[in-house]
């Protein structure tokens, strides 16, 4: 199973176009990361400036460069607006597992926006990557989440604790 990125997977959904995040995305990806709701329950350091951000994004590029993962931007049909991010990351390639992270803004909560992304890189983890498994971490009080992983048939997996965020759970979907 070896991941080659440098074709970028756009992916598309009746209302949302997963794209790979450019430098012309750091206004929007410093909204969304220094969003006090976003970063709620999640431990890291908002970025303080666009500066920041552009570092960040060059992270992201560097990380699909090297295959070591595969980061969308969630970008409205309608108004071309970014509304959040999901990505795979940490493969393991002998137990065909990636885990995935996601954020959306504040305003775009509640829409369904995020379960319309989250079914289609699934989708393509599972059917074009061949993972068997992926993962996802959540705060143990972040309902939203949890209520999203439930729905798309995550399961809790409570032999296991994420170590290094003593709040954080790990949910499971196997295919």
């Amino acid at each position: 199973m070896d991941f080659d990125f440098t074709t970028f997977p756009v992916l598309e959904t009746e209302r949302l176009t997963l794209r790979a995040l450019n430098l012309e995305d750091a206004k929007a990806i410093f909204g969304l990361r220094a969003n006090k709701e976003v970063n709620e329950y999640i431990k890291r350091e908002p970025p303080k400036n666009l500066s920041e951000s552009r570092a960040f994004i060059d992270e992201i590029s560097n990380l699909i460069a090297e295959n070591k993962g595969i980061f969308w931007v969630l970008q409205s049909n309608n108004s071309l607006e970014l509304l959040g991010t999901i990505g795979l990351r940490n493969f393991d390639v002998a137990d065909n597992y990636a885990e995935i992270g996601y954020e959306i803004h504040p305003d775009y909560q509640e829409r369904g926006y995020m379960t319309e992304a989250f079914e289609e890189v699934l989708e393509y983890g599972f059917d074009k990557l061949g993972l068997k498994t992926i993962e996802a971490f959540t705060h143990k009080n972040n309902l939203a989440s949890i209520t999203l992983l439930h729905k798309l048939d995550f399961d809790l997996q409570t032999e296991r604790v994420d170590e290094n965020v003593e709040d954080n759970r790990i949910y499971k979907l196997e295919k």
